[in-house]
């Protein structure tokens, strides 16, 4: 095979995907589906309140490959491009609104924060909220169970206690597994193998983003954002505001591990840090308690963790 540097990346990818099949067994709803959350990790609020793509570097530059891999199933299914292509993929469920009055004030307003990724831990809300937020350390720790309620947008809904991922085996896959390995067929088909990982009880959660993305003002229907940019001061006032309310839980947080769910890298998974690859943008830092005794269903705990003025600041567009 021709290396990258031999023929456009486009090709070499297309090539690629051909040698390693990876998601033929997908059905045509779970490939829309694919496309969907491919392109959206695509897609930014540029500074100037537009619809743009992100520059390419090598994060990037995965999503383009995993999209190119995904052109190449719809056409080995349905023939070259637009075919296979329908409105659902994208309007299966409301789009989010990036060419709006909203993402031009995020546009603008993030602009002139100075931050550079990575610098801060940014929690987006309505103006309200982050005003009691960034006055008083008024915030609201969630159960788990919470995000998956049909009402949140698509930005937020998702199920925190189960992960699911599916991949499909060859015969030369099945091979390498089996120890009865003459009991397989010359002409044994693919198998599908669906795999669904559950965490028992519920758990407390509190999430931030260390994105300065303009688009997550619109993805999180926000109008306001705390940037804390003293992260280490945030930790200790959330941990010894929260640890005697939560029955003894102990607070421990970690950045989120987004699992791409036809190219596991592992089975071990520890599902409270773990998310789709879909929100892979977000690039979110999740605070965590585990109950010490499980509970089936926790509740929302509130709490003031103090005035963050000192370490903080509100945005307001």
């Amino acid at each position: 095979m021709q290396s990258s540097q031999a023929q456009p990346r486009h090709l070499f990818w297309r090539r690629q995907y051909d040698e390693r099949r990876y998601a033929r067994h997908l059905s045509q709803p779970e490939l829309n589906a694919r496309i969907r959350d491919i392109f959206l990790n695509l897609l930014r609020v540029t500074h100037g309140g537009k619809i743009g793509f992100f520059p390419i570097d090598a994060a990037v530059a995965g999503w383009l490959e995993k999209f190119t891999h995904m052109l190449e199933e719809m056409q080995l299914r349905y023939g070259p491009y637009p075919s296979g292509f329908t409105r659902e993929i994208f309007h299966s469920e409301p789009f989010p609104a990036f060419a709006s009055d909203l993402a031009d004030k995020a546009g603008k307003a993030m602009s002139s924060n100075g931050l550079s990724g990575g610098d801060a831990l940014i929690k987006f809300g309505k103006r309200r909220y982050m005003e009691a937020l960034y006055e008083t350390g008024a915030l609201r720790i969630q159960p788990a169970s919470y995000f998956l309620e049909k009402d949140h947008n698509g930005a937020v809904r998702d199920d925190e206690l189960s992960l699911s991922f599916s991949v499909a085996l060859s015969r030369d896959d099945i091979l390498k597994l089996v120890v009865n390995k003459q009991d397989v067929p010359d002409d044994a088909h693919d198998q599908r193998v669906d795999v669904r990982l559950g965490w028992p009880n519920d758990y407390w959660l509190y999430c931030v983003t260390k994105s300065i993305e303009a688009r997550l003002f619109v993805d999180f229907d926000a109008d306001a954002c705390v940037i804390i940019r003293d992260r280490a001061a945030f930790k200790k006032m959330l941990r010894l505001a929260s640890e005697h309310r939560l029955g003894g839980a102990t607070m421990k947080e970690g950045d989120a591990i987004y699992l791409d769910p036809v190219l596991p890298t592992s089975v071990d998974i520890f599902l409270p840090l773990v998310k789709h690859f879909r929100y892979s943008y977000q690039n979110e830092i999740r605070f965590y308690w585990l109950p010490p005794n499980p509970i089936r269903k926790v509740a929302h705990i509130d709490i003031c963790i103090g005035n963050l003025r000192e370490i903080a600041e509100l945005v307001i567009l």
